[in-house]
């Protein structure tokens, strides 16, 4: 057999993709290739590859690494847009002074919550988000907002990206927490915030989690107008991925480019 071009080398990569839908590592391609193509140099296999990751269109890198076929990201993204959105839309009863029928939804306390943790200087800047906007697969902080060093300030330090994780929900502590701990893969400080309704044993589980693993916990209550935030567990500063921050970046200016130019 005839060695491969750079085309249908090229060719082969997409191919291969295709038949991986969850993604495959740079080097488990390059194998696959070698195995398929003996008479290909492997140095001609691995420029021709390396140039496509670097500029071609619909192949996206997903992980250190790894690449997925933009169809299938797409489609992931999409599947996480609906199931964010439908949680954040689900209306929790209340209880009201009147006692007429009430609720709220997690989207209610989003922005709330971006004014909080200006006004206790947790950050400089911060918005609402949420909707999984970001896509990819550790879905989307319903806040973020970025800590800068001020004009007066002496010590000038690097900015902290700092995100949050709102559950209205109060059988939702476990998700809100697996959500608040992939965050800390491209924020400095990461926080859980989860009403006051919910039950001791699942707040004591949570406290305990957020302590160990340095991630913010925060309660509020099921009131839109006071929602009365408190903190609870303190968040540390973590060293994020760089990788994982610029893709995150990246993201947010394709889906929100006015929150990335107040953030930044």
């Amino acid at each position: 057999m005839a060695k491969l071009n750079r085309k249908q080398i090229n060719d082969e990569v997409r191919q291969i993709l295709d038949q991986h839908p969850g993604g495959l590592r740079w080097a488990e391609i390059l194998k696959l290739i070698a195995a398929a193509h003996p008479e290909t140099p492997s140095n001609s296999v691995r420029g021709a590859t390396h140039l496509l990751f670097q500029s071609a269109d619909g192949i996206v890198k997903i992980a250190r690494g790894t690449y997925q076929l933009a169809k299938y990201a797409d489609a992931e993204a999409v599947d996480a847009v609906a199931q964010d959105e439908a949680v954040a839309a689900i209306p929790v009863p209340i209880d009201t002074p009147d006692c007429t029928a009430a609720s709220v939804s997690e989207q209610d306390f989003y922005a709330s919550f971006a004014e909080w943790l200006e006004e206790n200087d947790e950050v400089t800047v911060a918005g609402a988000l949420g909707g999984s906007s970001l896509g990819g697969k550790w879905g989307t902080p319903d806040v973020i907002g970025v800590l800068k060093p001020r004009a007066q300030d002496i010590f000038k330090f690097e900015p902290q990206i700092v995100t949050a994780e709102i559950k209205a929900t109060p059988a939702q502590p476990v998700v809100a927490f697996g959500q608040a701990v992939a965050y800390r893969l491209f924020s400095h400080k990461s926080y859980i915030v989860v009403p006051r309704t919910t039950s001791s044993d699942d707040m004591n589980r949570l406290t305990s989690l957020c302590s160990i693993h340095g991630v913010g916990l925060v309660v509020f209550t099921l009131d839109r107008d006071l929602p009365d935030y408190a903190v609870i567990v303190l968040p540390a500063v973590a060293s994020p991925d760089m990788f994982y921050v610029n893709t995150m970046l990246d993201r947010l200016k394709a889906s929100e480019p006015g929150l990335l130019n107040r953030l930044f």
